[in-house]
């Protein structure tokens, strides 16, 4: 009580006066809301960045105190956003915008003192700080710049011209490779591992990686960069990346390159080495935790990135990422349908069209069956040359939307849309295409984006079947799959699975010499059998190795195991 009575009367003590005042502050901030938390500490920093008081001991421990204080609920804020992809586009604005808010607040507060420092460091009373400081800008600066990857944007300009300032700063003070501690429960780093780790990651920005796949490689990149040096010194017949201090950009593969004072090289040589290591260790059986990997690395998805970014990090020499098919600008308008039903239903009314318009033209008496006989078997049956039956009626679905696309390949498509209400477009989408020069339905995945404003953006599309057939899989009745409705007997009930018949393209595209069939994901599982009817006739398959995933989708190779007359009905 009398603790109470003397507190009456008193203004209660700012929480940027000292050390205690601003850890009694954040002792009280609302834990359980990450998002009010770094909002309430971004208020606090950036009123202490508006005092414009001289950098102190104390000064620099409550800005420190702020930072380490709300690690926490960053984290919380980036799983969130990671782990939610499909989430509304207002609740992805706020989480994007909350945390881009903290990273630039809080680099305003440590780059002015710097900046502090570089003006007067005889007078300086932080000068053991600097270290710390320098790593701890770094640091911000690359979660700015892959913030910014996160909706396929590139990184600010200016960004990359401080942070080239920040290295060079710490190389002319000598303690670029100095062993620190970012935060108490870090692991150590130094300013020259965090620098070439941004470096490292803005070559992977292509638009070609999900928000996930990146962090994984961030995570993965301590691990992967950790003797590699960045050198002063041009070594021709060695290193494979170089950056310039003066511009305002990340790093240049070698080339041709005339050595300056100004330029940085360092070579991925080790870097293939041990990432081809690793691949042979997982191929073998090798858990991925044990081998640094994160307890996120799945496989076989883990797997297949390795293999990409060790595609992109190739030395001076090895065979690099090269465009497949040359780009052609060309303007014109495509229907684009998505989700694997209202395409296969367009894609089976494609195929009716195509049955209907050789019966008519007389040139061939050519039935669905037989379609699917040529492409399964390469031949049609004598079962199906002798089998009669009326065609059946296919509907279609309208196309969900229209693209103007902007430029074509051989192998697809580029074009700038505005975002859509529901916010569907996203890498590894499975899409239907009609092109009106081609008049039929293509299907296609979305392989690169790119934001080129506000509300546009970049998509690049690869078509991988020109005229796919749709067919209807059954799962055999014995499967332990019902159907469960309130009221209905469903038992022995199996609902048929969209499908997607992929014939075999050419030797020379890698990943497409098998016939294939897309299906949902769900539906997957290596060995399983299943079956479709068509013209009387019923064909048993059996699912091999996934050849591909999507998002919600899978494309799997298959075996044709037996084609019998299907069971009629019952009188």
């Amino acid at each position: 009580m009398l603790k109470f009575l003397a507190t009456i009367g008193r203004k209660p003590i700012p929480p940027l006066t000292n050390l205690h005042s601003i850890t009694r502050w954040m002792e009280e901030l609302p834990m359980g809301d990450a998002v009010e938390t770094i909002e309430a500490v971004v208020k606090q920093i950036k009123e202490y960045c508006d005092q414009g008081l001289p950098t102190t001991k104390e000064r620099l421990a409550v800005l420190t105190a702020l930072d380490q204080g709300a690690q926490e609920a960053l984290e919380t804020l980036r799983d969130q956003y990671l782990q939610n992809p499909r989430m509304s586009r207002m609740m992805e604005s706020r989480l994007w915008n909350t945390v881009l808010v903290y990273y630039q607040e809080i680099l305003r507060a440590y780059h002015g003192h710097l900046m502090e420092y570089i003006g007067n460091p005889t007078g300086s009373r932080i000068g053991p700080s600097i270290p710390l400081l320098t790593a701890r800008a770094v640091n911000y600066f690359a979660l700015d710049a892959k913030w910014s990857y996160y909706r396929y944007t590139q990184a600010n300009p200016k960004l990359w011209k401080r942070l080239h300032n920040l290295y060079h700063f710490a190389e002319y003070e000598e303690f670029e490779r100095q062993p620190l501690k970012l935060y108490a429960e870090g692991l150590e780093t130094s300013v020259a591992d965090l620098y070439l780790q941004a470096l490292m990651l803005e070559t992977l920005n292509t638009g070609s990686l999900a928000p996930r796949q990146l962090s994984l490689i961030e995570r993965w990149l301590p691990m992967l960069i950790k003797d590699i040096h960045i050198d002063r010194e041009f070594k021709p017949t060695q290193h494979t990346f170089y950056l310039d201090l003066n511009e305002n950009r990340g790093a240049h593969r070698v080339r041709r390159v005339v050595p300056q004072e100004n330029l940085r090289y360092w070579d991925t040589y080790g870097l293939k080495e041990k990432l081809d290591h690793l691949r042979d260790q997982l191929t073998a059986g090798a858990l991925p935790v044990r081998l640094g990997l994160t307890e996120d690395c799945k496989l076989p998805t883990c797997l297949e990135l390795l293999e990409r970014i060790a595609y992109f990090w190739s030395p001076t020499g090895v065979k690099r990422v090269q465009r497949a098919f040359e780009r052609k600008n060309a303007m014109q308008s495509i229907e684009v349908v998505r989700g694997l039903n209202d395409i296969s239903l367009n894609v089976r009314a494609d195929n009716a069209r195509v049955v209907s318009s050789v019966n008519t033209s007389g040139t061939g008496d050519i039935s669905y069956a037989e379609m699917l006989d040529v492409r399964l078997y390469g031949f049609v049956t004598q079962r199906t040359q002798s089998s009669q039956g009326k065609d059946e009626k296919i509907e279609h679905v309208i196309a969900h939307e229209r693209w103007v696309m902007e430029n074509e390949s051989e192998g697809g498509y580029g074009a700038n849309i505005n975002d859509q209400a529901d916010d569907w477009v996203r890498l590894g989408k499975l899409v239907g295409l009609k092109p009106e020069k081609k008049g039929h339905w293509n299907v296609g995945v979305i392989r690169r984006m790119r934001r080129i404003s506000p509300h546009q953006q970049y998509v690049g599309i690869e078509v991988i079947a020109e005229r796919p057939t749709a067919l209807l899989l059954r799962a055999d009745k014995s499967e332990n799959r019902p159907l469960s409705i309130e009221g209905i007997d469903a038992v022995g009930f199996v609902m048929p699975i969209p499908t997607l018949y992929l014939k075999a393209a050419q030797a020379d595209q890698p990943g497409n010499q098998v016939d294939s069939l897309i299906l949902q994901s769900a539906e997957y599982a290596k060995g399983r059998e299943l079956w479709f009817n068509a013209k009387g006739f019923t064909y048993h398959i059996r699912l091999k190795q996934a050849v591909e995933r999507g998002d919600d989708w899978l494309r799997a190779s298959f075996d044709v195991l037996a084609k019998t007359a299907a069971k009629q009905p019952a009188p």
